[in-house]
């Protein structure tokens, strides 16, 4: 069986840290072996994940085994220094230098043994210039499978992520506007707080943060269009994974670390401004069997980047001695 591994993170929502750590942990169980996952601090949200709040006073912490730090916007307390792990792994997901290498310096005592490093990209294990291995996407392809609508012509343009100004390109309300102007239809999940600058659009509508099922809501779009604010790289982009693992072709910017996902024409289109936003998604809507090709290059792709092996691999590299 061997020993415990100990999988800890900071559950502020139900985002791609926090989806990676929980599916990390499911696998794992399910492969096996000893694991427990905690929250770096008490939140309302990890009870939900099936997670343990730490607590260095009351002696409530990882102990000994394989540590993995899940994401480096922590900031873990004293029992760093009785935890007394065999192994230590740290899951690199955060788009921010640093606020990337302080996290690092902080696991850099003598209580720790030297890290170990994953990167959910190449693009952000290129820019940390660091050694380590690049994780594959951990989702449940099945979850993705839903029954599609049989629509002849309406044409349903979305997308998804946490409720936050960070996740959203300025430029994209006035992408909606115009697509709006054209007769589509809009869905967004996680975008409220651009409800009162789109409240005019009658074919748009705003759901809250997992008001649906991620599948569920997915099944809905024929194009999924993902951007993020500029200067806020996308680390990795676990919706993105998600819209191609549902058959969806993606629109998206260069900046994210999702570009290893998408071959550009193939599978999504990837956009460098504003135009050519707008035009692919329109080429999309109009050309019905383009937007059918692709989606089948889209749900092939996504289980090739999924793939038992390529999961396997990961967990084998986690789990040795």
């Amino acid at each position: 069986m061997g020993q415990t591994i100990h999988i800890v993170t900071r559950f502020d929502g139900t985002g791609g840290t926090e989806h990676h750590a929980s599916e990390l942990y499911r696998a794992l169980r399910f492969a096996g072996h000893s694991v427990k996952l905690w929250s770096d601090r008490p939140r309302h949200t990890e009870i939900s994940f099936g997670a343990t709040a730490i607590n260095s006073f009351a002696g409530q912490y990882p102990r000994g085994g394989t540590l993995i730090m899940v994401g480096t916007h922590q900031e873990p307390g004293i029992w760093l220094n009785y935890a007394q792990p065999r192994r230590l792994i740290v899951i690199c997901n955060l788009f921010s230098i640093a606020h990337t290498f302080g996290f690092l310096a902080f696991l850099d005592r003598p209580s720790l043994p030297d890290a170990e490093y994953v990167f959910v990209s190449s693009l952000l294990r290129d820019s940390l210039a660091l050694p380590g291995i690049i994780c594959p996407p951990l989702i449940n392809l099945a979850d993705y499978q839903q029954q599609r609508p049989k629509r002849q012509r309406q044409y349903f343009i979305g997308r998804h992520s946490r409720d936050d100004i960070s996740k959203h390109h300025p430029d994209d309300l006035s992408i909606w506007r115009m697509l709006a102007w054209q007769g589509y239809n809009l869905r967004l999940m996680g975008a409220n707080h651009l409800r009162n600058k789109l409240h005019e659009i009658p074919t748009l509508e705003i759901l809250d943060v997992e008001q649906e099922q991620t599948g569920v809501f997915l099944a809905q779009l024929d194009c999924f269009f993902y951007r993020t604010a500029p200067g806020i790289p996308e680390a990795s982009g676990r919706v993105v994974i998600e819209a191609l693992a549902a058959g969806i072709p993606v629109v998206v910017s260069e900046n994210g670390g999702y570009i290893d996902w998408i071959d550009n024409g193939i599978n999504g289109f990837i956009i460098e401004n504003q135009e050519e936003a707008f035009d692919r998604i329109i080429e999309l809507g109009e050309n019905r069997a383009l937007r059918s090709k692709m989606s089948q290059n889209a749900r092939c792709s996504a289980v090739r980047r999924c793939s038992i092996e390529q999961r396997q691999s990961y967990l084998d590299w986690i789990t040795r001695d």
